[in-house]
């Protein structure tokens, strides 16, 4: 995931090395679901993963779907929506500051997401709450 500029400085200036041992201990596979790192592919709906199967060969090159398009995969009977896998460091108590090997796991985009939805979920509630708590403060008629 993208670190937001606001939490830029939460990050410790080593942190590109830090999350790229944090890959290599996971041999460049998501933790959670075992995708591997900038594989192309799709999910099914229930969410499991299939590799890309090429379309053909093209100078002597094998061609491969484009990302977004829908082409069949691997052990999937119908064709689906083809992703490339980026492989991100999550911190799983969600604190940018905590970079202990424990905090740290190596998951994909969208495990990553559904790890984090809990925690957007209730920030988004409080950010809500906190300016409606605004609004009733400052929009009294006197």
């Amino acid at each position: 995931m993208p670190i937001k500029a606001e939490n830029r400085a939460r990050y410790p200036k080593d942190w590109p090395a830090i999350s790229m041992r944090i890959r290599q201990r996971a041999n460049h596979c998501c933790e959670f679901c075992g995708v591997p790192d900038k594989q192309l592919g799709g999910r099914s709906p229930v969410g499991a993963w299939h590799p890309a199967v090429p379309l053909g060969e093209r100078l002597t090159r094998l061609e491969w779907p484009a990302e977004g398009s829908v082409s069949p995969c691997a052990g999937y009977d119908q064709p689906l929506r083809i992703v490339r896998i980026v492989l991100t460091v999550a911190h799983m108590d969600h604190t940018p500051e905590n970079c202990t090997d424990e905090n740290l796991k190596a998951l994909c985009q969208r495990c990553h997401n559904r790890y984090d939805a809990p925690h957007r979920r209730k920030n988004a509630a409080a950010t809500v709450r906190s300016k409606k708590a605004l609004g009733d403060l400052f929009n009294q008629s006197i």
